[in-house]
């Protein structure tokens, strides 16, 4: 039933030597974690519990991920921040110390290079998390804008910190867990801040966002500590004495954040997707759509202005589970989009998936077919998230 979400990790496969996080060997011997090829590591797809199992914990108490491979960058400099609104729809100016937020890389033709999370640490200074799958390329891509034209004269630095590990902590439950585990209270961070604090006498950064759709945080950890912590997260009970917390591999996380209606690059979003068609129009500000600024702004504009062809739609399937690249057709035969991820929803039971669907077709509740295994089943274009979100807000 799960056999996409087992083989995803296969989509950004490298033929290079697979690394490795820093809790690899915690993972697969301790945990007796499945490891598989993703984004050139090899990494946990599913633990003995199996995916159904902590994808259900993790709504109902808490899951923990290991996202190491992905990138942690700082980019630091007078002339940063410029830099950063150059080549993403970022709006910079108006995001406040301690706050993030989700953007998108941009390339000159309008397409999405990639998806982050920017944090403004100081108003020099930003911490980006970059996917595993583009970090390469996005690092380059940086590196290569910074050294063309006017660029190679400004106050620029890009650092990748490859010494920390970054653990994932969601659910319900997972502010209890962390101010239990750090010794602080974290109610007073909001969904998509950031701030640093102490463990063990070392700095670690805290970040309040996640992509499952609960509440949750991120946690880069100095690797000398990065075992004591997993550690910990693990082994901690509550009242009852029940763990309050299951590892939770890609296989879960990928049914996770369908779910919740969230993109996965490579997927949902590519290089020749533009931020309108993937109703991610609301990345960018007023000042940014008006004043634009940064790269692929003409195509943005043109679609914000004229419409697009295509959207991304949430989509319920009756039948078998509808895979990536499955087609999507009318009643009558005439093909209208196609799926880029489908899985079954272990909270809803049902089929659930994304696709890219012509519009008006893409119209909510609209009947159409997606054709598996040459055979057409039932589909019926729906409201994401599937799964009400519960990210946090302050009191």
């Amino acid at each position: 039933m799960f056999g996409k979400s087992l083989n995803l990790a296969r989509r950004h496969f490298s033929n290079d030597v697979l690394k490795r996080t820093h809790l690899f060997k915690y993972h697969k011997e301790t945990l007796k974690g499945k490891m598989v090829p993703f984004a050139g590591y090899e990494m946990p797809v599913l633990y003995p519990e199996g995916i159904i199992k902590e994808h259900l914990f993790c709504r109902e108490s808490v899951g923990l991920f290991d996202v190491s491979h992905m990138g942690q960058v700082r980019i630091v400099g007078k002339d940063a921040l410029k830099f950063l609104e150059h080549f993403t729809v970022a709006d910079l100016q108006s995001l406040g110390k301690g706050k993030a937020t989700l953007s998108l890389i941009m390339n000159e033709k309008g397409g999405i290079n990639d998806d982050c999370i920017i944090t403004k640490v100081e108003d020099d200074s930003f911490f980006v998390v970059i996917n595993a799958g583009c970090k390469d390329k996005d690092l380059e891509y940086m590196r290569t804008i910074k050294g063309s034209g006017d660029w190679k004269n400004k106050d620029i630095s890009i650092n990748y910190n490859e010494d920390n590990s970054l653990i994932a902590v969601q659910g319900p439950n997972a502010q209890k867990l962390l101010d239990q585990i750090i010794g602080t209270d974290l109610s007073s961070m909001d969904f998509m801040t950031s701030q640093e604090l102490k463990y063990k006498d070392k700095i670690i950064r805290v970040s309040r966002c996640g992509y499952t759709g609960e509440d949750g945080f991120e946690v880069s950890v100095p690797e000398s500590l990065i075992l004591t912590f997993a550690e910990e997260l693990g082994h901690a009970k509550n009242n009852e004495g029940n763990k309050v917390a299951t590892w939770v591999g890609l296989g879960a996380r990928d049914t996770l954040r369908l779910e919740a209606g969230l993109c996965l690059y490579g997927h949902e979003l590519n290089e020749d997707i533009s931020p309108i068609e993937a109703v991610l129009g609301w990345t960018i500000s007023k000042r940014r759509k008006e004043q634009g600024g940064f790269l692929g702004y003409e195509t943005v504009k043109k679609h914000l202005e004229q419409g697009v062809k295509q959207k991304r739609s949430g989509f319920m399937v009756e039948g078998p589970p509808a895979r990536e690249g499955a087609k999507i057709q009318t009643k009558d035969g005439v093909q209208v989009g196609h799926v880029t991820s489908g899985a079954p929803s272990p909270s809803l039971k049902k089929n659930v998936g994304q696709a890219y669907i012509n519009v008006p077709h893409n119209k909510l509740e609209t009947q159409l077919e997606v054709v598996i295994r040459e055979k057409p089943y039932p589909l019926t274009v729906k409201k994401m998230p599937f799964v009400p979100s519960r990210y946090y807000k302050k009191p």
